[in-house]
């Protein structure tokens, strides 16, 4: 039996769980870390160690360089170019991949959940930004460390500022803190309305807003559709490039649904490329939730496991 600990780190979580082989035994959440990221990392993997566990997969929410485990930055998450692999490693002396979370949860999708038997498959996750991943022939695909952060490429020309620094990224539009935004902009002009009532006592989050949709508010369905509007837009790109086989939207965006995806595919339509002639992906919400990213990250440390290893 392959036993390992799973960690995803992302803008507003840590979550931790533990496999045995690919099935989850264990989870624990934690707070969002503060500035000794790898040491939140360390305690996590402490708090569901057990003497089986034979290697340790962590993802994280930012610019990974997988080839020797270096967090090189991130817009959500605290430390530039810290060793986590070589720290947790040092710590618990067993191997442990560190990749994008991003990276995890398309893994995590493609063994276990929405893409399973595909071999081409992109992965849109939307939270606090928009993550992306590229499975290509069955692999992940990282180009030479970064690929698949498609949340940064320019949407808009002198956009909206992003939280890496630059203007018009895809994710200023088309994630939660952008739907947030759009909330807060249609609750100022006003103020007594049903929407704004229905969110005076809660947290005003992306979240909040898609669960107000959910629950019928059609101000909210309103919000949630301009955002699935410039998702869909930014979809028609990605599949011009990849043309992939399937096309799988997670992320902690709330529940990620037709109100979000129906907008996302009709504009994705109308905008692709030779539309008329081929066919629109599949485009699917990815199926196993916000553990996703976590248990890909103990699935990556399986696969990845030196030869030889027990």
């Amino acid at each position: 039996m392959k036993a390992s600990i799973g960690i995803d780190i992302g803008g507003t979580k840590l979550l931790a769980v533990r496999l045995h082989d690919e099935e989850m035994v264990a989870k624990e959440l934690f707070s969002t870390p503060g500035e000794d990221m790898v040491g939140s990392v360390v305690a996590a993997v402490g708090e569901l160690w057990t003497n089986d566990v034979t290697s340790v997969g962590v993802g994280v929410a930012g610019l990974v360089r997988f080839s020797d485990g270096v967090f090189v930055w991130g817009p959500h998450v605290p430390g530039a170019d810290v060793p986590v692999r070589e720290i947790v490693e040092s710590e618990y002396g067993v191997p442990v991949i560190v990749d994008n979370d991003a990276n995890a949860a398309a893994w995590a999708e493609l063994r276990k959940g929405a893409a399973r038997g595909r071999s081409d498959v992109l992965l849109v996750t939307l939270g606090t930004g928009i993550g992306g991943a590229v499975i290509a022939g069955g692999e992940v695909y990282r180009g030479l460390s970064f690929a698949g952060e498609w949340g940064h490429m320019m949407y808009q020309a002198n956009g909206l500022q992003c939280d890496c620094g630059k203007r018009g990224c895809w994710e200023t539009v088309a994630s939660g803190p952008a739907l947030a935004r759009l909330g807060r902009e249609f609750i100022a002009l006003n103020p007594e309305g049903q929407l704004a009532r229905l969110l005076r006592k809660g947290d005003f989050t992306g979240e909040t807003i898609t669960r107000a949709a959910d629950a019928g508010d059609e101000t909210a369905r309103g919000l949630v559709s301009q955002v699935g509007a410039a998702l869909g837009q930014g979809l028609c790109s990605l599949i011009a490039i990849f043309d992939p086989e399937m096309i799988v939207v997670g992320g902690g965006l709330g529940s990620i649904g037709e109100s979000l995806l129906g907008p996302a595919r009709r504009v994705a339509a109308d905008a692709l490329h030779g539309g008329a002639y081929r066919p629109l992906p599949p485009i699917v919400v990815a199926s196993l939730g916000p553990e996703a990213g976590a248990i890909g990250a103990g699935l990556l440390a399986q696969h990845h496991m030196p030869a030889g290893a027990p």
